[in-house]
């Protein structure tokens, strides 16, 4: 196989050269969507963020119930965090669109049908999307882990290593678990049209 594919008289790109490409675009359209909407996305990942720190930083000093019960409030709020971030990264017609279907269940068949099918096609390019994304994210995570580190030097609160730990868990939990969400409801989006 080459570097391009030939199908029926038209040449197609490559899935990694499509996965690439794909991938920059969605990522673009995911920190646009972060950037439009910040403050609701902001405000749904701000609790399970202040929620770790709050428990890292308490330490063992929790029971088993009342553990039980952040456990349900941070669940709770990261599912209207996927919700806001299906929010921001679709136009109004797609959720009109989104909405119509949810109530019909034949509706459901035919659409889950219809993304397994374009899943079916593109399941190279999506796996070598999956790749980089998960490149990505792991480099940012690296980022964050050294942008932390470069301010404890400086701050004595970060000397710490519960302290570094709490702080690398609001980011990640602020900052890089809705961009993570939003890249995925990009990747699925063309799926839904």
């Amino acid at each position: 196989m080459g570097a391009a594919l030939t199908i029926l008289g038209t040449q197609a790109v490559s899935p990694l050269a499509l996965a690439w490409r794909q991938s920059g675009v969605h990522w673009s359209q995911a920190i646009s969507a972060f950037a439009r909407h910040l403050l609701p996305i902001l405000a749904c990942a701000a609790v399970p963020a202040v929620e770790r720190c709050f428990v890292l930083l308490r330490g063992t000093r929790f029971s088993r119930g009342s553990l039980a019960l952040l456990d349900l409030v941070v669940t709770l709020w990261r599912v209207l965090l996927c919700a806001v971030t299906v929010w921001a990264a679709c136009s109004g017609r797609e959720l009109h669109g989104l909405t119509a279907q949810m109530g019909a269940m034949a509706a459901w068949q035919v659409a889950l049908e219809h993304v397994g099918v374009i899943l079916a096609h593109r399941i190279r390019a999506i796996l070598w999307e999956l790749l980089f994304f998960t490149f990505a994210l792991l480099l940012a995570e690296q980022i964050v882990r050294w942008l932390v580190q470069a301010c404890s030097r400086s701050v004595a609160w970060l000397h710490e290593a519960v302290h570094r730990k709490a702080v690398l868990s609001v980011w990640r939990n602020l900052i890089l678990l809705p961009l993570a969400l939003l890249y995925l409801v990009e990747m699925i989006r063309p799926s839904l049209r």
